[in-house]
């Protein structure tokens, strides 16, 4: 990574690295590529419906590992062909240590991130550092790290009966049992104490979960989960209805992931046949959920609408996106950088959307793609930002994410325009015509209409429709009027006030009502959401508006009462979604709807330029994507450059919980 200010020179490496770590309150490291490291291997043979997700999924290794074996991957999985695998890197490396490197440990690393970067086990390095037994890595210190020589040593080989009658050598180090979800193999000195800290549990919990437990021996097996827990999730699943499922062309385990509503383990646990990975034509049971057998096919094809990039890679050039933020850390010092970040919105934001940015592209890197960031400090300033961009040679980018200003991004935009570098603009958006080279991810307001008017046309039918209008904005109200003809509008009097008794005798007990918010003012939206929710045990009621209302404070069980209905272009998402565990384990704190933006967008962008010859390319070909709470379609106007038209539909739930609204027919 290389971080610019607003001035041509960049900052030296100890001030760059100072700045960062305040900035983002943690240092992230590149891993480096050193699989030198002999390991053993075992072979794969690619079958039709094998994706690299799946591939790197069931043998726990990334996508780097594979094609650095297998160098052919670069041009696709091909039917038939046969890859080798590397091995568990869990045991210690039987091979002569040439000589140890010294390493300081940095502030979030592990054990883990140590072995991946220097290619050995996480026994070699506490083979080196025998103290790593009994006490965790700790910042500032100092470890050893073997380099071993390149030196095969033969392995034992184990007679294993594939058919009765019939034989195979397979060369393995030793015979293991498999361990169960919720169990935990004991690994060599390991003792109580340690095995309880590697799981996040106690020891009291460890002894309880394992009545008979004596001293841990290596190899042994223990429960790290309640067992009673464990069947109790088990019991659950087998109470579930199940209807068949036959697998459609180009279906991933994400797909029947989010058509199911299972996690890729429960799917396993009720068709054990998805252990080798999801194949067209298998049939497969999945859960019953309402809907009849004749219904679901038509429900689970939707998912065909939405591109799984990660399936489809093929770009595995290294990419460089220059980032360009306002952090305006220029001439502050790291101990004034805290006070700058409490006075400034705008630094806070492009802060923690920096921080999202950087997750994906660490998860780039575990499936193969690797990206350079050059990060851009443009002060907040339209000048500053175009010296950046005349005093930089761009166009060596595979594109550029930022500015985060609607005027400073169309300025970047302009300027690189002749050179064909896409630029995404990726919290903003402007009513100016985009150049061909400007990508707006924010959906803007007019699409986010349209796509609510959509929905309505379909949702309404058979239906009571109000729409709520006030003197001030009538051409608010003139978007809905002409698609329902015979609806009730409620106009204010000359007071613009409109009566509780007006609002509710509009309502209609024999059929379902949908009031349609054609307002942006606070008056009139709290008074019709206090009006109506009064009315919901008597009347069936779906509230639309364009606005979540958010920053209006108005009552939350009004909204879920009416089961207010609204466009976004994110969506809310659990905090234990990958992305923040991740984030969470990252920065000890959960991620702002700032730094999800940064991953999504991030993400999205490394994505389409892996899976075909450039952003252009992905946009035109790959549709519609979607990430953790934004989902992208990228659609290029005539004369002009490439909006976001993918947006999603929410509707407040009786628990206060907020879900999407199907769509169906998109």
């Amino acid at each position: 990574m290389t971080l610019v200010l607003n001035h041509p020179q960049p900052l030296n490496g100890n001030n760059m690295i100072r700045y960062i770590t305040v900035i983002l309150l943690v240092c992230f490291a590149f891993a480096k590529a050193n699989s030198s490291t002999f390991q053993s291997y075992e072979r794969h043979v690619v079958e039709q419906g094998d994706t690299m997700y799946m591939l790197t999924n069931k043998y726990n290794v990334t996508a780097e590992q594979l094609m650095e074996l297998n160098p052919d991957l670069k041009l696709g999985l091909k039917s038939g062909a046969t890859l080798l695998i590397p091995k568990s890197m869990s045991a210690i490396t039987n091979r002569p240590i040439e000589e140890y490197e010294t390493h300081k440990v940095k502030r979030k690393e592990t054990l883990y991130s140590l072995s991946r970067e220097y290619g050995v086990t996480e026994l070699d390095i506490k083979e080196a550092n025998k103290e790593l037994y009994s006490s965790p890595l700790r910042k500032g210190d100092r470890i050893k790290i073997p380099v071993f020589k390149n030196v095969a040593q033969p392995e034992k080989p184990i007679v294993i009966d594939i058919i009765p009658g019939v034989t195979d050598i397979v060369k393995v180090s030793e015979a293991k049992v498999e361990v169960k979800k919720g169990q935990y193999r004991v690994k060599k000195s390991e003792g109580k104490y340690r095995v309880a800290v590697n799981n996040n549990i106690t020891m009291a919990q460890l002894e309880a979960w394992n009545p008979d437990l004596g001293e841990l021996d290596e190899g042994m097996i223990v429960n790290v989960v309640n067992p009673k827990d464990m069947a109790a999730s088990t019991e659950n699943i087998s109470k579930l209805r199940y209807i068949s499922y036959e697998v459609e062309p180009k279906m991933t385990m994400y797909s029947l992931e989010k058509m199911s509503g299972l996690k890729a383990d429960s799917l396993i646990a009720i068709n054990p046949a998805l252990k080798d990975g999801v194949k067209k034509g298998m049939t497969i049971k999945i859960p019953y959920r309402g809907l009849n057998e004749k219904e679901a096919p038509e429900l689970w094809n939707s998912t065909a609408k939405y591109a799984r990039l990660v399936d489809s890679l093929k770009n595995f050039k290294n990419q460089r996106i220059a980032v360009m933020l306002p952090l305006s850390i220029s001439g502050v010092s790291s101990d004034e950088y805290g006070d700058q970040l409490k006075k400034s919105n705008i630094m806070r934001i492009a802060t923690d959307f920096y921080s999202g940015m950087m997750i994906a592209r660490d998860s780039a890197k575990t499936l193969g793609v690797n990206v350079q960031f050059d990060v851009f400090d443009t002060g907040n300033s339209e000048s500053a930002t175009l010296k950046i961009v005349r005093d930089n040679n761009f166009k060596n980018y595979n594109s550029v994410i930022g500015p985060l200003l609607a005027k400073n991004v169309v300025a970047v935009a302009k300027e690189l325009k002749d050179d064909d570098i896409p630029v995404i603009s990726p919290l903003t958006n402007t009513s100016v015509r985009l150049y061909k080279n400007l990508f707006q991810a924010r959906p803007d307001e007019q699409f986010l209409m349209n796509r609510l008017k959509n929905y309505l046309v379909g949702f309404s039918k058979n239906k009571n429709v109000i729409i709520v209008t006030d003197n001030k904005n009538p051409q608010f109200k003139d978007e809905f009027a002409p698609l329902f003809p015979n609806a009730k509008i409620l106009y204010p009097d000359k007071n613009n006030y409109i009566s509780s008794y007006k609002y509710t005798s509009a309502l209609s007990k024999e059929m379902d009502n949908v009031v349609i918010m054609a307002v942006d003012q606070v008056g009139f939206i709290t008074d019709a959401v206090s009006n109506y929710a009064a009315k919901a045990r008597t009347h069936n009621i779906t509230m639309v508006g364009m606005d979540d209302y958010d920053d209006m404070n108005v009552n939350n069980m009004g909204l879920a009462a009416v089961n207010y209905t609204y466009p976004k272009m994110n969506r809310n998402t659990s905090s234990e979604n990958v992305f923040a565990t991740h984030y969470f384990a990252k920065h000890g704190i959960t991620p702002s709807n700032y730094a999800t933006r940064g991953f999504d967008v991030t993400m999205d962008v490394i994505l389409r330029q892996a899976s075909a010859d450039n952003l252009y390319e992905s946009a035109v070909r790959n549709g519609k994507t979607i990430m953790v709470e934004n989902s992208f379609e990228y659609n290029k106007r005539f004369l002009a450059g490439f909006y976001n038209e993918a947006c999603y539909i929410l509707r407040f739930q009786p628990d206060l919980s907020i879900e999407e609204v199907s769509i169906y027919g998109e």
